[in-house]
């Protein structure tokens, strides 16, 4: 299984590793990382949570268009690593360019992993129950990359690896 394109994209939801594991694949490959939220925060200037008191679709839009921006910088001759935010699928559009202009890797966690590395412990606080419906929800969509990897008892470096293996032989 190989995909060649510059860019290697990880999907997943909150706390699966994404930022953790695209700093070991970026490091174990020679390859600059990227977390697309600390890239919109610094093209927007403002925090989250800032962009979030204007509404939800105000950080979505800023995400969408740094998302578009990042991927059709002109570096096509060396390895790239964008984490995308746990949302970032939900765009209209997002999932497609993706897609289309990177090889795609949702790192696949179970959910009971997900909600203690997030800390929530309790599956009937209602935040938790928050937490399973996003997850439903986006699950097809993150079901939808080139390749998917389950992270759930491996390290990192492991799986820094697993995709270096299938993708970058």
């Amino acid at each position: 299984m190989q995909k060649k394109l510059s860019v290697v994209c990880l999907l997943g939801f909150m706390g699966c590793g994404k930022s953790t594991v695209g700093k070991e694949l970026a490091s174990l490959v020679g390859a600059e990382f990227t977390d697309l939220d600390e890239y919109v925060v610094e093209r927007e200037g403002r925090s989250i949570p800032d962009m979030f008191r204007d509404g939800e679709q105000t950080f979505r839009n800023a995400e969408m268009a740094a998302l578009e921006d990042y991927l059709t910088e002109e570096n096509a001759s060396s390895i790239r690593v964008l984490a995308l935010g746990g949302g970032t699928p939900t765009i209209p559009g997002a999932v497609e360019l993706v897609l289309e202009r990177t090889s795609s890797v949702y790192l696949r966690c179970n959910f009971t992993t997900i909600i203690s590395r997030i800390g929530i412990e309790d599956p009937s606080r209602p935040l938790s129950s928050d937490a399973t419906r996003l997850y439903a929800s986006r699950l097809p969509l993150y079901e939808r990359a080139f390749l998917k990897i389950d992270v759930d008892g491996k390290t990192p470096r492991q799986i820094a690896e697993e995709i270096r293996e299938a993708l970058l032989p």
